[in-house]
């Protein structure tokens, strides 16, 4: 019930900050960087210091903003607003709030949306949170995996290397009115358990890529709450809110203006709590009703065989309840897989089909809904959204949920 309890409070902490306005107004960004996150040409943050192409002006169609609406389509059975926000104006929107029933680790919910430029290239996204045990600490009843991040700054760049494999990192800050934002947030949770100790680490990562031919300069910007009890330590992130554009053109104050808009339903949220601890409270309800149910039985089975076989029963019994936790944790690494590849889904906007032959194929969500294959040649495959297109030789493929 302990790990419940931490849990639940880390999700406040990550609900109250995305509530607040993500990155948040005042960054202290570097010296080439102004108040209204104009950047100075040549500074690594505007882009002059190693693109190819000469910078073009900053902030080129991010002035203006317009108001929108994040939605949570099936989480309450009907869609559902979730969030307002102001983006740029003529900036289109994808994604929204979703609910993975699988992932008790974070109770299921997840923000994956995205805001996109006219141009196509670039965005605003908030890419869903992340929990995690630090690996050597975990606990086989813990829900969370296990991963070796013990700093924001780490987590950022292992995103980083998940989102786009030939990012180059170029500079990292530390965001320390992110940790105060948090810090404060994490009051609400009430007081820490006794011998409890909590760590709060956020920043910004400014990463490098090309995309689509393009240099591209990208801000991913986060928080971390670390929290160690009895020698296992847990960490849980805010949703992280990455801004690109082209090198050049970045203006990394629109996150913090995009971000200071958004504001939850309040119905909705107040639902979306409830949702998130009365799963995990029915997933350590179930756990802790099976190993009772099963060690009565034992027990019972003890006393009808009496003392002279009990030394046996006991070593047994043993056996049996580090069986039980490693099935647990067996289910949880399954889980965390199909969790790793969604996630990376959302990060890379696409979705992932069943092939033929048993491979997969992975297509945009920004293109058709509908997916083939060619039935000669596997490597071919397009979508369309034509409803009636029935192509020969080809197999209509379907979606990995």
């Amino acid at each position: 019930m302990k790990t419940m309890i931490r849990t639940t409070r880390v999700l406040a902490v990550a609900l109250a900050l995305s509530a607040c306005g993500g990155t948040g107004a005042g960054t202290q960004w570097p010296d080439s960087v102004g108040g209204d996150g104009q950047l100075d040409a040549g500074s690594a943050w505007a882009g002059g210091g190693d693109a190819e192409t000469a910078p073009v002006p900053v902030h080129a169609g991010t002035g203006q903003l317009a108001p929108v609406q994040i939605m949570d389509e099936a989480g309450f059975g009907s869609p559902r607003l979730a969030y307002t926000v102001q983006v740029p104006a003529g900036w289109r929107m994808s994604g929204g709030v979703r609910w993975e029933n699988g992932d008790v680790c974070s109770g299921g919910l997840q923000v994956a949306w995205t805001a996109t430029a006219p141009d196509g290239i670039a965005a605003f996204r908030l890419v869903p949170a992340a929990s995690w045990q630090v690996q050597g600490t975990e606990l086989p009843t813990n829900p969370c995996p296990a991963a070796p991040y013990r700093s924001v700054r780490a987590f950022l760049e292992s995103v980083a290397a998940q989102f786009r494999p030939d990012a180059r990192v170029l500079d990292y800050m530390d965001w320390p009115e992110g940790v105060a934002r948090m810090e404060q947030a994490a009051q609400g949770g009430g007081i820490p358990d006794a011998g409890q100790q909590r760590r709060i680490e956020a920043g910004h990562l400014l990463i490098g890529y090309t995309l689509e031919g393009v240099e591209i300069r990208e801000v991913l910007s986060s928080g971390v709450s670390f929290s160690s009890f009895r020698g296992n330590t847990t960490a849980a992130s805010t949703e992280i809110v990455a801004n690109r554009a082209r090198n050049g053109q970045l203006d990394v104050g629109l996150a913090d203006r995009i971000a200071m808009t958004i504001q939850p339903d309040p119905q909705w949220m107040a639902d979306a709590r409830q949702r998130v601890t009365g799963t995990l409270q029915r997933y350590y309800a179930a756990q802790r009703q099976g190993i009772d149910q099963w060690h009565e039985g034992r027990m019972a089975q003890i006393n009808a065989r009496g003392e002279a076989d009990r030394a046996g029963i006991r070593a047994q019994t043993q056996r049996e309840v580090a069986g039980i936790y490693a099935r647990t944790h067996a289910n949880t690494v399954a889980t965390n897989d199909g969790m790793h590849r969604r996630g990376l889904e959302a990060i890379g906007e696409y979705d992932t089909y069943a092939g033929n032959g048993g491979g997969t194929v992975q297509s945009s969500i920004h293109g058709g809904s509908r997916v083939f294959q060619d039935n000669d040649n596997p490597n071919n495959a397009w979508s369309t959204h034509d409803p009636y297109y029935q192509p020969s030789n080809a197999t209509e493929l379907e979606r990995i949920p």
